[in-house]
């Protein structure tokens, strides 16, 4: 079961057709893996992209300290998207241009 995770900042910026997500995520040790992936299908507004967060605790003992990890998303693309929304969270982040 994945441990709570308190996103600290997201940001999303598409640029000459480069789109890059970032975020920072809060955990209460270290050795959590985090991945972000397009989701299949897409949702109905093709202006919003949909992003899964994965979160894998560690399979070991950890130090107890809170810990702050990055993960990131990249794609080419061609598709003009307004906004990204991380799933199962619900975040929604606007896509700077």
């Amino acid at each position: 079961m994945p441990a709570p995770a308190a996103t600290a900042t997201w940001s999303a910026t598409l640029h000459a057709h480069d789109l890059k997500v970032r975020g920072e995520l809060t955990f209460p040790t270290p050795g959590y893996k985090v991945t972000l992936k397009k989701k299949h299908p897409q949702g109905i507004n093709p202006s919003v992209l949909l992003l899964e967060k994965t979160v894998v605790p560690p399979t070991g003992i950890e130090p107890d300290h809170v810990v702050q990890m990055p993960v990131d998303f990249e794609e080419h693309t061609l598709v003009d998207y307004h906004e990204v929304e991380i799933l199962p969270d619900g975040v929604k982040i606007k896509v700077k241009h």
